[in-house]
């Protein structure tokens, strides 16, 4: 699989199930060393969670709810499995899913290691292949940019869904995501409504960069979604839209300033039935 002579352009010959597992093998590949970065972040990673504690903002816990009792699913645990571990120890019996077969085996020896009940399993959060129709009460769903089909994405998080069952978007926001900063201030490093895939070089999170930084290069892809995109495929598949939060703030910010929205979380529900009226 090769990439054409365009900067961050793949080649038209390349399939979507060729996409997928380049994005799978890169992702996999770094598992071990992002659980490590993740230790390395948080000395008391184990401590902090043991004692209850919840590695989630605020405006997603607030968005959320009381969760105690719930059937949630993490349709993107990683390794760390942290935002998974956070909504156990508020109270939700929690599922987590990951497309990475390593990222899976360590989080379920985190897991063990925790003492908590979390059932994991590796799916592609696109099509959640292992997750029953209309068994979960809310779906966390972060880092769309991953996702190829955000049709195909919602359409399976709406089936997962008991009728009345919530589903929380957090993701990078698409304006400042394709921003990047120099020394003469901001520039477009990607046209906001080109969708074609982007490829680069991965070379870990911010995380890995903060500390040493991954050894390793491999290719990835990226896939751009506008604001429009996602509110219209939460509206085509049905969920109705309760609430939207913008944030200056996301562990991958670009941007430090408070005066841009680095990150964005959706709230929508999956409407309950109605009988017809007599």
């Amino acid at each position: 699989m090769t990439y054409d002579g365009m900067e961050g352009r793949v080649q038209p010959t390349m399939n979507k199930q060729e996409r997928l597992d380049i994005n799978r093998a890169a992702w996999d590949a770094y598992q071990a060393d992002y659980m490590r970065f993740n230790l390395m972040e948080r000395p008391d990673f184990f401590e902090r969670l043991e004692s209850g504690d919840v590695m989630l903002d605020d405006e997603e816990v607030e968005l959320a709810g009381d969760v105690a009792g719930l059937d949630l699913l993490d349709t993107s645990c990683a390794s760390d499995a942290k935002q998974a571990f956070s909504w156990a120890n508020l109270g939700a019996r929690v599922t987590a899913c990951d497309i990475a077969p390593t990222a899976i085996e360590i989080a379920r020896e985190n897991a063990r290691h925790l003492g908590l009940d979390v059932k994991f399993h590796v799916a592609d959060a696109q099509t959640l292949d292992p997750i029953s129709d209309e068994s979960q009460d809310l779906v966390y769903a972060t880092h769309l940019g991953w996702l190829e089909d955000i049709e195909l994405a919602v359409r399976t998080w709406a089936r997962v869904l008991r009728p009345g069952g919530r589903l929380l978007i957090d993701m990078d926001h698409p304006v400042t995501n394709i921003l990047e900063k120099s020394n003469e201030g901001l520039r477009v490093e990607w046209p906001y409504f080109d969708r074609s895939p982007e490829t680069y070089e991965f070379t870990g999170t911010p995380l890995a960069k903060k500390h040493g930084g991954w050894d390793r290069s491999m290719p990835i892809l990226w896939f751009h979604h506008t604001l429009a995109d996602v509110f219209n495929t939460l509206v085509k598949t049905g969920l109705g839209i309760e609430r939207v939060v913008e944030r200056p703030y996301f562990p991958h910010a670009e941007f430090e300033s408070s005066e841009l929205p680095d990150a964005i979380s959706i709230l929508a529900r999956k409407p309950v039935p109605t009988g017809p009226t007599i």
